[in-house]
């Protein structure tokens, strides 16, 4: 399937995952896409650990571990708006924990970039402010003091 998908054309999250990647490996520093790549590959496994939780079907996830698949080899591109929230707010502070610049500036930019991406191959209809605000995760002081620390 080609990366320039026409308008209600589903593509699995791992093949939007893999492609934008691929077009960032050639316009970005190599510092830069390892960060991409590290994101990325965080946000697969918070959708893999997750999401399954707001799915409908109680047995997808059963079923999923004994075909040894994750959520992002089952389930389409449109999976990704609805759990950016869960990845920033939720998963990069309190599972990741790789500190402020990381929390609070690298993956808010990379999930803006991927986000921009998608709407670019019209995988995703949404504004620059509805992507913008997704990606304003909260303050880490308040993470922290959700945590009890």
């Amino acid at each position: 399937m080609g990366w320039l998908c026409g308008k209600g054309e589903d593509m699995l999250i791992k093949e939007v995952f893999a492609g934008f990647l691929k077009e960032q490996k050639g316009n970005v520093s190599l510092k830069t896409y390892k960060e991409y790549e590290t994101v990325i590959g965080f946000f697969g496994d918070c959708l893999d650990g997750y999401a399954w939780n707001t799915l409908d079907d109680d047995k997808a996830y059963e079923e999923a571990q004994l075909k040894k698949l994750a959520f992002m080899d089952i389930y389409d591109h449109t999976y990704i708006w609805d759990n950016v929230g869960e990845f920033l707010d939720y998963f990069i502070p309190r599972k990741v924990n790789w500190g402020d610049t990381f929390v609070l500036k690298t993956c808010p930019r990379v999930v803006r970039g991927l986000l921009k991406w998608m709407r670019e191959r019209k995988l995703l209809d949404k504004t620059d402010e509805e992507i913008i605000g997704a990606c304003e995760n909260q303050t880490w002081d308040d993470s922290l003091e959700e945590m009890g620390f």
